[in-house]
């Protein structure tokens, strides 16, 4: 059953005439730039925020730096936002990452990472790669400590925090003590059941995931396992596992589907099932009562991986 609030949402905020005509990449930006200042409430105070500059491969890479109002030794995570590939920035998930920094203790790095259509996969890929790196080089100066590094994401953006696993283990290195994976996109056939249990009306549609799989993917293959991580035949050695899938969601047997495999593998993973929620909800804290709830229940089981030896 649907959350009241969250279908307050889809009968106001989301009830668009038609929800599979044609993106406009342009005002999909914009509603991605206003869905958290329409639905997330006022911005949590952190200790410190700070744009920096990562030197990238291609070119140089923004991130946003938050230092959360906590004591004792830090974690650090590396953030990467939803929107499809196409859609978000640092400002979309600012909210977001305020609360996480400080109900994880964590230093948060967000990425800016190279977006669709305008770059097609791997540019995000490798934005969130040279990020990764330059993150865990400088973790001491960001303040915290070097030990426990942490990646994750929402939506597109964990299908990015799951695919630099792949990557790190594909060039033989470390892997992070924890993936967060929320309502991950990770499968670019779209094949799996949820998507034709939620086609349309409930905010993310079957055809707008497919269609955002397409702006990204460009001609590589839909199996390519860097860009789709469910298309891998080895799941093994990879960071433990913290998937969040929503109820209500084509995306949810993504996330299902990857932890069942990552638990064949031998990997260490917990799920969180958000009962009545829909793609999206972490960002609308403000306007879902139980939204917030479960950033902070998502938030109690990452600190507590974290805190787990490796």
């Amino acid at each position: 059953m649907v959350d009241p609030d969250i279908r307050r949402l889809l009968d106001t905020v989301f009830n668009v005439a038609d929800p599979d005509a044609a993106p406009d990449v342009a005002q999909l930006r914009a509603a991605a730039e206003q869905a958290p200042i329409l639905l997330g409430g006022t911005p949590e105070s952190v200790e410190s925020v700070a744009d920096m500059s990562v030197p990238g491969a291609s070119s140089s890479i923004g991130v946003r730096v938050y230092r959360p109002r906590a004591d004792g030794a830090l974690s650090l995570m590396l953030y990467t936002h939803g929107g499809g590939w196409v859609t978000g920035s640092l400002e979309s998930h600012d909210r977001l990452c305020r609360l996480l920094a400080n109900r994880l203790s964590a230093v948060i790095v967000a990425v800016d990472y190279r977006c669709a259509p305008e770059h097609l996969y791997p540019a995000a890929l490798d934005d969130t790669y040279e990020a990764w790196l330059w993150a865990c080089a400088h973790a001491h100066r960001l303040g915290a400590e070097g030990k426990r590094f942490a990646v994750a994401g929402d939506s597109s953006g964990g299908n990015l925090a799951a695919a630099l696993t792949l990557r790190l283990r594909a060039r033989n290195l470390a892997q992070p003590r924890l993936q967060l994976l929320l309502y991950p996109a990770l499968d670019a056939s779209c094949s799996r059941g949820a998507y034709r249990e939620f086609v349309t009306g409930f905010n993310l549609s079957a055809a707008q995931m497919a269609w955002y799989w397409s702006a990204y993917q460009g001609s590589t293959c839909v199996d390519a396992p860097q860009l789709s991580p469910l298309a891998s035949s080895d799941l093994s050695a990879l960071a433990p596992a913290l998937i969040a899938v929503a109820e209500c969601d084509v995306l949810r047997d993504d996330g299902l589907t990857y932890a069942h495999r990552l638990h064949e593998a031998g990997v260490t993973v917990r799920v969180i099932r958000c009962e009545g929620m829909i793609h999206g909800f972490l960002r609308w804290t403000g306007a879902v009562p139980a939204a917030l709830r479960l950033v902070q229940k998502i938030a109690n089981e990452a600190k507590q991986m974290l805190a787990e030896p490796p």
